[in-house]
Parts: C-alpha cells; structure tokens; sequence
C-alpha cells in the first residue's frame, strides 16, 4: 500500500508541475498581412500562433491556423527595451519582412531573433530599413 501511495504522489506531482508550466507558457494569436522570413524559412501571410514556455524561454513555435507547426527558432530570451509589449517586430527591406523580436504581454521579457544571413545580405543592399510592429493578441 505505501508503494501505490508513493506512485500516485509522485504522478500527482509529476502532473501538477507539468500543468504548472503549461499553464505559465506565453504565446499569442496574429494575423500577419506578408510574407516573412523567420530564419531561413519563409512563411506566407496568414494567422499564426506565436509562442514560447517558460521551460525554453528562448524557444519560439510558430504554429499556422491548422495549428501544424511551421517554424521552430532558438531567439535569446532578453529583457525588453521601452517599446510596445504584446507585439511582433519586423525589419523589413524593400518588400522582404524578417521576424525580429517578440515581445509578449504577459512577461516583461521577450525572444530576440538575430539577423540570418540572408537578412545581413539584405541590410547591406537596402537603402533603409524600416521597423514594422504587429499586434499580438
């Protein structure tokens, strides 16, 4: 009998922790108006959901309306700078978009994505870059 007890404690804890962390995940819904490049992997304009866990801060899922995952990223998990929190940032060159930073509402930190080599590329093409900001809900 203190056998089934120790059992039934230790998956009782085993399930507390894990809704635990589910329940702490960070993740949001966004329509994205263009296509964009999260790394190397370019994604068409669609609604995506955007998230992360507390047990990989620094690992961003972005899952499409059929909720089929279509990029994994490992950003670095950073405190935000003053800005909009609850947002997606964007550099954009011309017509290409490339996923930067999120900034999720629910934490006072974010993922910080660095600039992939066909970024870098289009930075030293461009004449300018604009930073463009989408609502995360």
């Amino acid at each position: 009998m203190k056998c089934f007890t120790r059992i039934a404690l230790l998956v009782a804890v085993t399930f507390l922790t894990a809704s635990s962390l589910m329940a702490d995940s960070t993740s949001g819904k966004v329509h994205i108006p263009f296509n964009f490049t999260v790394n190397n992997v370019t994604l068409p304009a669609g609604t995506y959901t955007i998230g992360s866990d507390l047990g990989r801060p620094a690992q961003l899922i972005i899952r499409d309306e059929t909720n089929s995952v279509k990029a994994i990223e490992v950003g670095m998990s950073t405190t935000l700078t003053p800005g909009k929190p609850g947002s997606l940032i964007f550099h954009q060159y011309g017509d290409e978009y490339f996923l930067s930073e999120i900034r999720f509402s629910s934490t006072t930190s974010g993922i910080f994505l660095p600039a992939s080599k066909s970024e870098r590329q289009m930075r030293k093409r461009a004449h300018k870059e604009i930073v463009t900001p989408i609502g995360l809900s």
